[in-house]
């Protein structure tokens, strides 16, 4: 009889769930984190047939489409796709260059995955997942992102749109790379890099990238106390934001340019995220020209010289280049009563609702040679 009873419990407790630490298979989340550990291992960057590989991703027939408006984060061709995880059903989205993948959107329209559950699960097979970017008020729905590291794996970005309150949907967006994607202008204020427990969650920027351009502009104008063009020892100690590569310059052929100075010195800076190649020529003892040329696009609408003329700078439009090109050409004269007078120009190339600026600073204050098809103030829609 006892062992009876002991067969009939032995029975019964077979058909108890396993208890909630012991896992039958996968959860979507560590379906998730699959496909982020598949997509962090292949090559970097990926191809778009390596994106077929994927686990539980269909996709449209190569080749990608090319964008009629390039991206905010400058990828220009698309590829459509769907993904399954778990019982989910998500859209998905390559994006990148001509020959290149650089990231992969997906949105769940479902039963979210929820952010905690992922985090847990990307752990789980063996990457961390730091918080490096996060809203400085919790609990608005804003995004986070972190940044992905594994064992045989390219470092990688996630960020994670949670669903909330009218926006039952979460979104997910895959980056090979540990550069944190640029904030859009209205974003800086709202968001932060100091995460940490505990941190004092200060904002990515409280000015937006075109007025920390017009300060540096500014700053590079020679003071009217001083010399007309200053060294290369002063162009260094300016406060404008650039990384110089070194304290002196090289000889430098800058025909492309049309510049006939010999000498130039390069660098880098970057304006509430917003990148930019930097470039002073001259001669071996004076500054005469520098060149700030965007690595990247922006929305369109900001008026740099705006913010420089509420500076105390006069800006006058003084030349207009050609019209029917790509870009603005546009030349002003920047004087004031504090500064020796420069000629700026402000080329402006638009693409959609995106647009990449480039500067040319002539700090002896003249104008280059002028092409023939170049327009004066007033005439041809100058």
């Amino acid at each position: 009889m006892r062992i009876t009873s002991l067969r009939v419990a032995a029975a019964a407790l077979a058909t108890i769930p396993l208890l909630s630490g012991s896992r039958v298979g996968p959860t979507p989340a560590d379906q998730f984190a699959g496909l982020a550990k598949a997509y962090l291992g292949m090559s970097l960057p990926s191809d778009w047939e390596g994106i077929e590989k994927l686990p539980g991703t269909k996709w449209a027939p190569l080749p990608p489409t090319s964008l009629k408006n390039c991206l905010p984060n400058g990828d220009c061709f698309a590829r459509q796709g769907s993904a399954t995880i778990g019982d989910r059903n998500m859209t998905v989205v390559a994006t990148g260059a001509r020959t290149m993948v650089f990231h992969l959107l997906l949105r769940n329209m479902s039963t979210p995955l929820g952010e905690a559950a992922v985090v847990a699960a990307l752990e789980q097979a063996g990457m961390t997942a730091e918080l490096v970017r996060c809203p400085i008020k919790t609990g608005t729905g804003g995004t986070n992102w972190y940044r992905l590291k594994g064992a045989g794996l390219t470092t990688g970005q996630l960020s994670i749109q949670p669903a909330v309150t009218g926006r039952p949907n979460e979104g997910f967006v895959l980056a090979q790379g540990d550069e944190l994607p640029a904030l859009q202008p209205n974003q800086l204020a709202l968001y932060t890099e100091q995460c940490a427990a505990g941190a004092e969650r200060t904002p990515v920027s409280t000015s937006k990238p075109h007025e920390q351009l017009a300060e540096a502009l500014v700053a590079l104008l020679a003071p009217v106390s001083g010399p007309a063009l200053y060294d290369w020892k002063a162009l260094t100690t300016r406060s404008t934001g650039i990384q110089w590569i070194g304290d002196a310059p090289k000889p430098t052929d800058l025909s492309f340019k049309n510049d006939p100075n010999p000498v130039a010195l390069t660098g880098d800076a970057a304006y509430a995220g917003r990148k930019f190649s930097a470039m002073a020529s001259g001669t071996p003892t004076q500054v005469r020209n520098v060149y700030l040329e965007e690595m990247g696009s922006h929305p369109k609408g900001e008026h740099m010289l705006g913010v420089v003329y509420e500076k105390g700078i006069t800006v006058k439009l003084v030349r207009c280049g050609p019209v029917y090109t790509e870009s603005t050409n546009n030349w002003y004269s920047l004087t004031s009563t504090r500064t020796r007078p420069a000629m700026v120009r402000q080329s402006i190339h638009y693409d959609g609702n995106s647009v990449s600026d480039n500067y040319e600073l002539r700090l002896d204050g003249t104008l280059p040679p002028r092409d023939p098809r170049d327009r004066n103030p007033g005439s041809n829609g100058c």
